[in-house]
């Protein structure tokens, strides 16, 4: 017979592991004993058949994916996690609803539904399993973070943004600091902002601190743009880019300039010498969110059939830095926008970027290409690409097919932080969709 305290300790013990991210197979398997042997034979069995489902692919599994998931290394995965990098995300939907009854107020619980229900495809469940999580835990970073990412492939932006901004609050009161080990350029630019914040009357222990980014009333984008235009312009360009100067409103531009310079969110790290912000670390101020949004309303034929995908923006220090790499993106339509005043710019016939005639036509090459300069030059000069250079001017913008060949050009702008090179980037849609309008 078995007691009912003992059932309470094994299930309990489940539901510790889970909530700190620490459940093993040890812990499933004495799970299924328990339930087998107090009457709920299908939780058990199904429980049982999840494991023998991984276990028949141990041999499969990548070595460092095989010794977590059997406990031998310093991070050991849950059954969960497993079922999903195996490729099994609905059995571990299937898994987790039979433990609804059991640990459905748990916010990691409806986390791991969500996760799953989102690997499966499911998005709208995984959606409001998110959202259960963090009616049982407002305060669960992850759950903040995979609904953002969701709500903002589903096309709410805002409160997507609104998701990424509370999980980068989150994470910066638990972040070390962040120079240990950082290379020059990053260190060199903490200094500079924290030097432009103090001159503001910031305190030097605010270390999360975000400018003023809040939503206009009216249009951010210039109304000049206007859609017929635009598009005329898009339908002719050949390649496909086209050039739009005064792209903002001017207050929308200085109010997203100053955002950039006191936003203490460039924590992405890039060899060549720049950095870079995300929605992730804090760049998703309502006013980028407005943009984003504004774009496919103003351009619906360009941009309608493309969802939002990504946006980023980029710092460089010319005494520092030396660009992106000669690269294409995998989205369907690129939006890249200059942000830092022409005052700054030493070289004016230069300082944007480079566009060439060619597209990367297949996922496997475009990220061949994408990791290897060497590679990606062969390949432009054995199909005659031909390059168009585009200078730099604040506040312009370039629309392009994402999978157009593209980088950095050679700039020289002048030392001091406000002069720093900066670049927004929004990417629309999925690598091959057409883009013919």
């Amino acid at each position: 017979m078995v007691k009912q305290d003992q059932v309470g300790d094994t299930l309990g013990q489940l539901a510790a592991a889970l909530q700190a991210g620490k459940a093993r197979l040890r812990h499933w398997t004495a799970c299924a004993d328990m339930l087998e042997r107090t009457g709920d034979a299908d939780t058990g069995q199904t429980i049982l058949k999840a494991i023998q489902l991984t276990r028949s692919r141990l041999s499969y599994m990548p070595p460092q994916i095989r010794s977590a998931y059997l406990a031998q290394s310093e991070a050991p995965l849950d059954l969960i996690e497993v079922l999903i990098g195996i490729g099994a995300p609905q059995v571990a939907v299937d898994l987790l609803l039979r433990l609804t009854g059991v640990y459905g107020d748990s916010a990691d619980f409806h986390f791991q539904l969500g996760s799953a229900y989102a690997m499966s495809g499911d998005n709208p469940r995984a959606i409001a399993s998110f959202k259960v999580a963090l009616l049982r835990d407002a305060d669960h970073a992850d759950a903040h973070l995979r609904l953002a990412y969701l709500l903002a492939e589903k096309g709410a932006i805002g409160e997507a943004f609104e998701h990424f901004m509370t999980r980068a609050r989150m994470a910066s009161r638990s972040k070390a600091p962040e120079h240990t080990g950082a290379p020059p350029h990053k260190v060199r630019h903490d200094q500079e902002q924290r030097e432009y914040l103090s001159a503001l009357g910031v305190p030097p222990e605010e270390v999360f601190h975000i400018g003023d980014g809040a939503r206009f009333a009216g249009p951010v984008i210039n109304p000049a743009h206007n859609e017929n235009a635009v598009l005329a312009r898009w339908r002719n360009a050949s390649p496909q880019f086209i050039i739009l100067d005064d792209f903002l409103t001017q207050p929308a531009l200085e109010k997203l300039r100053e955002y950039c310079l006191q936003s203490t969110v460039w924590h992405r790290i890039y060899e060549a010498g720049y950095i870079g912000a995300i929605p992730a670390d804090g760049f998703a101020c309502p006013l980028l969110a407005q943009l984003a949004e504004e774009i496919s309303a103003r351009w619906p034929l360009i941009f309608g059939p493309h969802r939002f995908k990504y946006l980023g923006a980029f710092k460089y220090d010319s005494e520092m830095s030396l660009g992106t790499n000669t690269h294409a993106d995998l989205a369907a339509v690129n939006v890249n926008f200059y942000v830092t005043p022409n005052e700054a710019n030493l070289e004016p016939e230069s300082g944007g970027m480079v566009i060439w005639n060619k597209t990367i036509d297949t996922e496997p090459l475009m990220r061949s290409l994408n990791s290897s300069e060497d590679a990606m030059q062969e390949y432009l000069f054995s199909r005659h690409a031909v390059a168009t250079k585009i200078p730099h001017l604040a506040n312009r913008a370039v629309i392009f097919k994402s999978s157009l060949i593209h980088k950095t050009d050679d700039f020289e702008f002048r030392t001091g932080y406000a002069n720093k090179r900066i670049n927004i980037s929004l990417l629309y849609g999925e690598y091959g969709a057409s883009t013919c309008v």
